[in-house]
């Protein structure tokens, strides 16, 4: 079964290329579902979990309106642990890497992020 990975971003053009970046890597060895914003995301890893299919990955920007990026990783730990989370975020990590919240998030890449952080980072989730 392929794993899945969540892509969070109301920009679809930066959602776009996300996709584009991981097709372009891994061929179609991950299966890659796109959301528009963080109560999107919620409901489709709902859904997902609900048929027994867990998301393995979930990369999503920081700054959304309605629910932030660290706000989303906050609510998707407590209904699906192991999922691993990549923070995207035009801004300083210091502002939202917290202690606590350091532990809840694989890897912060700042935007405009590198395609080879981005791709090293998923094999690095992958490897874990």
């Amino acid at each position: 079964m392929q794993k899945i990975i969540l892509c969070v971003d109301d920009e679809k053009t930066l959602l776009w290329g996300l996709l584009q970046q991981i097709k372009r890597a891994f061929g179609e060895e991950f299966m890659v579902e796109l959301a528009e914003s963080g109560a999107e995301a919620l409901e489709i890893i709902n859904e997902l979990s609900s048929l027994n299919t867990p998301v393995f990955l979930v990369i999503t920007d920081e700054m959304m309106p309605g629910m932030k990026g660290h706000e989303l990783v906050e609510e998707l730990k407590k209904i699906s642990p192991a999922t691993k989370c990549i923070l995207l975020s035009g801004y300083a990590a210091e502002e939202i890497m917290t202690p606590d919240f350091t532990t809840k998030v694989f890897k912060f890449l700042k935007k405009p992020w590198e395609f080879d952080d981005l791709i090293g980072a998923i094999r690095q989730a992958d490897k874990n």
